[in-house]
């Protein structure tokens, strides 16, 4: 048999890197794939906005009984990108919650706690509400826009937190609360904007996310399929940043193999609903593979564990699942010694996307958070 011609060689070489990758390393913090990803061939048809949107009402977890929003909103980066928001609650509630999702996922990450929350702080039920709940989807993820590759950093993203709040939380006391990325980014803004934590920011979870050495993790992999990834990993980066049609047709390829690592990597029950792992690969697959390989140098290479100090002056919740192969629990114990008194929940039999396998202890570890800021007090737990 000939042997391929060097460009083919490398032509092949990329896309075998991008299914490696994609599947080895990338699924690593939540770049999973599925095959939902097929869908994508009419996203220039329809926009991918849209077409995310219309994958996430199909699979919904809540079959259609999703918290609607009062109010959605666009708020403008310091660099021109329009991040979607939505807001449950009356404007002049008395306290505001501000939730930040994690890399490749949006806003409807959320679902559970959105309607939970919705039902028991911010709904008119004979007496003023106790909150306002603020979703918003980061920058190239969900429907917001995205910016030139050299702002995917943390401190871009902690950036566009703090216009989230000046632009839609002008006044009054505010609760942040991130999940993975979305814990990285509330960092982030610890170190952008210290100032704001007490008088402004006056709680804080941290749900299933690190302070750094996000690229020592083995993500519970054997040795060899360790080295594989770390292998392939600059390959498959390349590909998805300069070839990303390449990389979006080998999430069609890979398809079912990678879908195989978002359940085993995103969840530890081993009766998980199928639903939940549609609604994370539909989230998943709306993120461009290019935005991907974009955040995830940042994310690798980030260190926040400086950042924590203006956490220790306010109420803090970190919470994990005690079987999260992404973002190991060690690492939420690493930032209670760094926040010796943090409120700190592991959830039994729980993995990384704890907030949709076990909403139920979620919701109510955020409920005594709130709670101690005042809201919530007369709800039921």
């Amino acid at each position: 048999m000939a042997r391929p011609a060097p460009q083919s060689r490398g032509h092949v070489a990329g896309i075998v890197g991008a299914v490696v990758g994609l599947a080895a390393a990338g699924t690593a913090v939540g770049v999973a794939v599925s095959r939902i990803a097929g869908r994508r061939v009419r996203a220039e048809e329809i926009g991918p906005a849209a077409l995310t949107a219309a994958q996430l009402r199909e699979d919904d977890p809540l079959g259609g009984e999703s918290r609607a929003p009062d109010r959605t909103a666009l708020v403008q980066a310091d660099d021109g990108v329009l991040l979607a928001v939505e807001e449950v609650g009356p404007r002049d509630a008395p306290l505001t919650v501000v939730f930040v999702h994690g890399y490749t996922l949006s806003m409807a990450s959320w679902t559970f706690q959105r309607r939970a929350l919705a039902a028991t702080l911010a709904t008119e039920n004979g007496h003023r509400p106790d909150a306002r709940l603020v979703f918003y989807d980061q920058r190239g993820h969900g429907a917001s826009g995205r910016g030139k590759p050299e702002r995917s950093t943390i401190e871009q993203l902690a950036s566009d937190l703090a216009t989230v709040l000046e632009t839609r939380v002008p006044r009054g006391p505010v609760v942040l609360v991130g999940h993975s990325m979305g814990g990285m980014t509330i960092m982030g803004l610890a170190a952008l904007r210290p100032e704001l934590f007490g008088p402004k920011v006056v709680a804080v979870g941290l749900l299933s996310t690190s302070s750094g050495q996000l690229a020592d993790l083995d993500f519970g992999l054997p040795e060899l399929l360790t080295r594989v990834r770390a292998a392939v990993l600059p390959v498959a980066a390349w590909t998805m940043r300069r070839r990303p049609a390449i990389a979006e047709r080998t999430r069609r390829v890979a398809a079912d193999v990678v879908s195989l690592a978002t359940r085993a990597l995103s969840f530890a029950s081993s009766d998980v609903d199928p639903a939940l792992v549609r609604y994370v690969d539909s989230m998943i697959a709306g993120t461009p593979v290019d935005v991907i390989a974009e955040f995830y140098p940042a994310l690798a290479g980030m260190d926040e564990t400086g950042s924590l100090a203006p956490m220790r002056t306010i109420p803090t919740l970190v919470l994990t699942g005690d079987k999260d192969t992404m973002i190991p629990k060690a690492h939420s114990e690493l930032l209670i010694q760094r926040l010796p008194d943090a409120q700190y929940v592991v959830v039994p039999d729980a993995g990384h996307m704890v907030i949709l396998e076990k909403p139920d202890e979620v919701t109510a570890a955020l409920g005594v958070l709130l709670r101690k800021v005042g809201a919530g007090a007369s709800s039921p737990h």
